[in-house]
């Protein structure tokens, strides 16, 4: 059975739950002897925490720690203190090292920073992870009554980023987090469908980073179609000549350094390139060969041609709303 933990962080309760030793898979001997590991959540960022079994480690030992377990299961880890005179505090904070001392101290810089901000300013639109989660429940497979835990094998981010998209959505209002018996928060949409797809329009973003044009390009890799030929493959409009594909930001650098596109450009060429900000909505593990329909009509928002407008009308009013 999972044991439960709490503990107060300035003033807040947050609650504990214990990793199993299969979820420390990867953890040296030593510091799986020397620990209890627990997840939780402060000001909705995903943490590890670690208590010490006996004697606690110096902080030379408790960076290298850290380190090594940020690395692994890409958390930040936080150490918990029974106590902590200010000469070792210091210490700690020199080397950047995580902690919270019962509720008497917490050294947090980059959540307390963030908890600053969101007190001033909350999200005004979808990040790319959120708007990713939203589009995949409307389109793919229903999230509703997940935790961000059962996501996390279904789309291609990390637990902390999807907690933080869940984060979001809830700020936006497009949806609830709900205690789920005392281990764990699930998403609660109140709308579903098209009608949430209505709500979420002042927050979309438009999934192109950037576009340019080629000649030809150099690389036998999978590209998903995207622009008006996606559009043509979903609807009745022609396509165009020119082939159109999207790619990642990363891998569009990575081409341009290596030679790969043939005369990049902004104005013309036979290809068209799309750096996107999210992959294409899909089910894990399929190579889709067009982008997804909502992420589409997404990106054609500001071409005015009308027979476009009409086409994106139709490819919204034929969406298979999966939630």
């Amino acid at each position: 059975m999972t044991k439960m933990k709490d503990i107060f962080i300035l003033g807040r309760p947050i609650q504990l739950q214990e990793r199993s030793k299969a979820q420390m898979k990867g953890v040296t001997i030593g510091d799986s002897l020397a620990y209890k590991f627990y997840d939780g959540e402060f000001h909705g960022m995903p943490l590890l925490f670690a208590e010490s079994k006996g004697k606690v480690a110096t902080p030379r030992s408790l960076s290298v720690t850290a380190s090594n377990l940020t690395s692994l299961f890409q958390l930040p880890t936080v150490f918990m203190l029974p106590a902590c005179p200010a000469y070792e505090r210091q210490r700690l904070i020199d080397k950047d090292v995580y902690f919270v001392v019962s509720d008497k101290f917490a050294y947090l810089p980059m959540l307390l920073a963030n908890e600053r901000i969101r007190k001033t300013k909350l999200s005004k639109a979808l990040t790319p992870v959120a708007q990713y989660l939203l589009l995949y429940h409307l389109q793919i497979e229903s999230i509703e009554g997940l935790a961000a835990r059962d996501i996390e094998d279904k789309i291609p981010y990390s637990y902390a980023s999807i907690t933080l998209g869940i984060t979001c959505l809830e700020d936006l209002g497009l949806c609830r987090k709900v205690a789920d018996g005392s281990k764990r928060k699930t998403i609660h949409f109140d709308k579903a469908g098209k009608e949430l797809w209505e709500q979420a329009q002042p927050f979309l973003i438009s999934p192109v980073e950037e576009r340019i044009y080629c000649d030809e390009l150099l690389s036998e890799d999978h590209f998903t179609t995207c622009g008006i030929n996606a559009l043509a493959h979903y609807t009745r409009i022609n396509p165009d000549s020119e082939r159109t594909i999207t790619m990642s930001a990363k891998q569009l650098r990575d081409f341009r350094s290596s030679g790969v596109l043939v005369r990049p450009n902004e104005f013309d060429g036979n290809i068209i390139i799309e750096a996107w900000k999210y992959p294409p909505v899909t089910s894990i593990g399929t190579k889709a060969e067009w982008v997804d329909r909502l992420s589409l009509v997404i990106s054609l928002r500001e071409d005015t041609d009308p027979r476009v407008e009409g086409e994106v009308e139709r490819l919204i009013n034929e969406t298979e709303w999966k939630d």
